[in-house]
Parts: C-alpha cells; structure tokens; sequence
C-alpha cells in the first residue's frame, strides 16, 4: 500500500540552475512513454500555464475535472489548487509555464484581469479556464511555446528577455479569446483606467491577503473613497455579483486550499479563513463548490495517494 503524502503549497520555483537567482518566470517540459504522471494537488501564488503538447491528460482544478486533448491551454489562476495526471501506457508532452504576477506589473490593467477579474467572472460568463485554440493559431502557438522553452532551457544571452516576451506575447492571446467572449457592456467596464479602479484593484488585493479578517462594505467602500451605494453599484458593474458574494468566494478558495492539509480540522479551516461558525462555513462550502468540505478533502487525498 503506497503511503498517502500530503498535497502542499508549492513556492516560486527557481529552476534557473543558478543558486543566485530566483526569476519571476519558469519553463518546464514533461514527457512521458508508457510510465504515466502525476503531480498531486497543491497551489502556489504565480500563475501556470499548461499547454498539452501531445496526448491527454486529466487536469483537475478545485472540484472541476477536465480532460485535456492536443493543442489545449489550462490556465490555473494563482492559489487555485489543481492537480495533473497522465494515465500509464499514454505517450503525451506536456509544458508547464509559470510566472509571477509582478512580471505584469507595467500593464497593471492585463495584471488586474489575470489576478482578479477573470478567475471570478469564469463561471458568471462562460468563460473557460480550458482553451482550445482555433485550427488556423494552433501552429504558431506550439512553436511560441517550444521556442520558449528553448530559450529558457539553452540560456543563451538575453533568453530573459525572449522568454519574457514570449510569456506576453501568449497571455495577449489568451486574454483576446476570452475577452471575445465577453459583452460590450464587460468590456467597457473592465477596461476602465480611473482612480476608482486604482483603489479597487488595492481593496481586492488587499482581501486576498487578508482572507481570515472580516471586512464590510461600508469599509471597503471607504478605502475606495466612495458612498456606500456608489461603492455597490461600481462593484456590481465591474465584478457582476455582490460584495459580500466576491469575499465568500475568495474565503472559499482559501478553504480549499487549507483542506489539503489533512491535519487540520474544519474548526481550524473555519477560523482561518473568518467564518464564526463551522456549520456556516460548510453550508457556504457545499453551495459554492457543489461538496462538502470532508468529501472535497477525501477527493483530493485519494488523488494525491495515486501519485
């Protein structure tokens, strides 16, 4: 019986090969013939691109499974737990490109999509974490990727740059595909350059960090400088739900996050991600995710025990 390992926070990888130096960006390749894969459930705060090269693979992100054919695109937000599984006797390739959000840092507006919008507004839209790439761009988009893999890879002077270039160069074209899907009237607001979306993306940062406290919509609306009704209808037109709906969620995503911890109880999980009470905090869980905390927990440790 194989023993059962903890799913786990992974860190900014550093795979640079150079002790010195932790980059905000990483390129990996995995490739298998008839050993099959598989990489448990864990989460880490830079964002991931997978792109399946050639063959399947199961890729699971929260309670959500899909299986992934040639020429597909998952993107895993950052702190969304996921998982990756490739079935013995499956030959297939698979890129992994990962990448801190600081990197998006000149273009806060592309930074604020990746981060915040998209992860929340997915469902609500229609949107899609998995993205098959119509016939006439598959070309292109398999030799950017292996370019870029190559590039980190050789190490060749300036690879940082061409590396870089090429990581925007693919997000340009994942936020065009499903911006496409998106209503005019999305568009307009999303797009908008105000002081108003200044301080909001810092309140909706600052609620991701602080997910164990507790804060009002009459206090976000003063650190966005507005009236509590004025804060309510800027945050419904740009996010499409409620305040307190969007705090839930992010409460919820940290719930997962902490249930892969099989040492924890659901009384520490309830603490630490603000709820009062355990009973409140598993009824908002089972409405969001569909499960309950226990049987999310078992789902994802009986993944984690295949590996």
């Amino acid at each position: 019986m194989s023993q059962i390992l903890p799913p786990y926070f992974e860190q900014n990888k550093n795979q640079s090969g150079q002790s010195d130096i932790d980059r905000l960006f990483y390129v990996g390749v995995q490739t298998t013939v008839d050993e099959g894969y598989q990489i448990g459930s864990h989460w880490h705060f830079h964002m991931e691109i997978i792109y399946i090269a050639s063959g399947n693979a199961t890729i699971t992100v929260g309670s959500d499974r899909f299986e992934a054919a040639e020429g597909t695109f998952i993107l895993i937000h950052p702190c969304e737990v996921h998982n990756v599984s490739i079935a013995p006797n499956q030959a297939s390739r698979h890129y992994v490109i990962g990448f801190d959000p600081e990197l998006l840092r000149p273009m806060p507006q592309l930074a604020f999509e990746l981060q915040y919008y998209l992860p929340y507004i997915t469902p609500l839209a229609g949107l899609n974490k998995w993205i098959v790439p119509e016939v006439q761009d598959k070309p292109a988009l398999h030799d950017l990727v292996e370019d870029m893999y190559r590039e980190y890879k050789m190490k060749e002077f300036g690879f940082e740059l061409a590396v870089s270039a090429s990581i925007f160069k693919l997000i340009l074209w994942l936020l065009r595909d499903q911006r496409a899907l998106l209503s005019p009237d999305q568009l307009k607001v999303a797009g908008e350059e105000t002081l108003n979306m200044s301080a909001f993306r810092q309140l909706l940062a600052s609620i991701n960090d602080n997910v164990h406290q507790t804060i009002s919509a009459e206090e976000a609306a003063m650190q966005c400088m507005m009236s509590y009704s004025q804060f309510a209808r800027f945050f419904k037109s740009v996010m499409h739900t409620s305040f307190t709906q969007y705090v839930m969620f992010i409460k919820i995503r940290r719930a997962e996050q902490l249930l892969l911890d099989p040492l924890k109880s659901i009384t520490q999980i309830t603490l630490e991600t603000g709820f009062n009470h355990s009973s409140y905090f598993i009824k908002q869980f089972k409405r969001l995710k569909g499960i309950s905390p226990k049987r999310y927990r078992k789902e994802q440790l009986l993944m984690q025990g295949k590996a």
